[in-house]
């Protein structure tokens, strides 16, 4: 059994690799979406389409959606948990070897930026935002943001986070034409979570031309 290959292709071959490794694929999502949120390296993993493909295949039978509800919260809170921990150490480890750089100094300024700007409410957006989820848990370690108060919000974000696209997999899971086509329509609705992103950017951007046009 390739672990690495069946993590990396969850969200592509979802329905199938159910079939093949039954019980078994819900610790592969866990590790999924555990290891992404607590190592910044592995950002490339799939997230938001895996718990949006998992929760379609619970519309159709295939998975229990409360048991994907209670993993997928978990894994996250401990994911990003486990991250904070590592920009304990980070910042423990530069404080004595200053010439270790573990995190670039642009990563560091712009989650700063983030924190300083919306503040507490800062660790909930950042669920929603691609990089920022990954990197916020360890800079706000880095910057001594109190682990607790990170603890409280990071929970309500992991909550609200998994509601989201569960609730979205779920509802588009129902329609029958996903039922009659389903390899076809976990292809398609893999690709959804991509939009979130891509708005962010394009809202970001618009906003970075709106503060130049008033500057001139």
């Amino acid at each position: 059994m390739n672990i690495g290959h069946i993590i990396s292709n969850l969200d592509k071959n979802l329905d199938n690799l159910t079939d093949i490794y039954g019980v078994q694929i819900y610790i592969f999502l866990f590790l999924v979406v555990y290891l992404k949120t607590a190592f910044i390296v592995l950002t490339f993993l799939p997230g938001d389409s895996i718990v949006f493909a998992s929760a379609a295949l619970a519309a159709v039978g295939e998975l229990n959606l409360w048991i994907l509800l209670a993993l997928f919260i978990f894994a996250t809170i401990s994911g990003d948990s486990q991250n904070y921990y590592i920009g304990t150490l980070i910042r423990k480890w530069q404080h004595k070897k200053p010439r270790l750089n573990f995190l670039k100094e642009n990563q560091i300024q712009s989650a700063e930026a983030f924190i300083q700007r919306y503040r507490d409410i800062s660790i909930i957006i950042s669920r929603f935002i691609p990089f920022m989820r990954t990197t916020i848990p360890c800079v706000s370690a880095y910057t001594n943001y109190p682990f607790y108060t990170f603890l409280k919000f990071n929970s309500i974000g992991a909550v609200l986070w998994t509601f989201f696209w569960v609730t979205l997999g779920y509802v588009l899971g129902n329609l029958k034409w996903v039922e009659n086509h389903l390899a076809v329509s976990l292809a398609i609705i893999s690709m959804i979570p991509i939009l979130v992103p891509l708005v962010f950017i394009i809202v970001k951007k618009g906003e970075t031309f709106r503060r130049k046009g008033n500057m001139q």
